[in-house]
């Protein structure tokens, strides 16, 4: 029979930590334009988290290490995954099976079209203000 691995205190406090730190670096990270790096750092910091609570918290380090690298091989084959789907949609334009498609990812989503026109000041942009005041000085 195995004896329960005890972890110390100091040990979850260190790693409660550090997933404190990483969601920081993940709120810290979103403000910062890195192109198309952004995903792949967004990812990153997740699976470091991820592993933390699976390692520590959920004690997988202790555990049985059939569990262990079931999980990590888990990791593996989802990046696999995500990487394959990253690349099909990166170059499905190139294909040239519908020459109508060249992008098929949407830059700008269309809840901006529905927002009111503002300046650079923020104050209120009317495309058809000019017409108005022309009308007001017939009347």
């Amino acid at each position: 029979m195995s004896e329960h691995h005890i972890t110390p205190l100091k040990t979850y406090l260190i790693i409660a930590s550090l997933l404190l730190f990483l969601s920081g670096v993940t709120v810290w990270v979103s403000y910062v334009d890195l192109g198309p790096l952004n995903i792949v750092v967004a990812m990153l910091v997740a699976t470091v988290k991820a592993s933390l609570v699976a390692f520590f918290f959920m004690h997988l380090l202790w555990d049985d290490k059939k569990n262990l690298t079931l999980f990590l091989m888990s990791l593996m084959f989802f990046g696999i995954f995500v990487t394959i789907t990253l690349l099909d949609t990166e170059f499905r334009g190139d294909l040239g099976l519908n020459p109508e498609v060249k992008n098929p990812i949407n830059n700008r989503a269309a809840f901006y079209d529905t927002l009111p026109l503002t300046d650079t000041h923020g104050h209120p942009v009317d495309g058809h203000s000019d017409d108005h005041d022309k009308d007001k000085d017939h009347h």
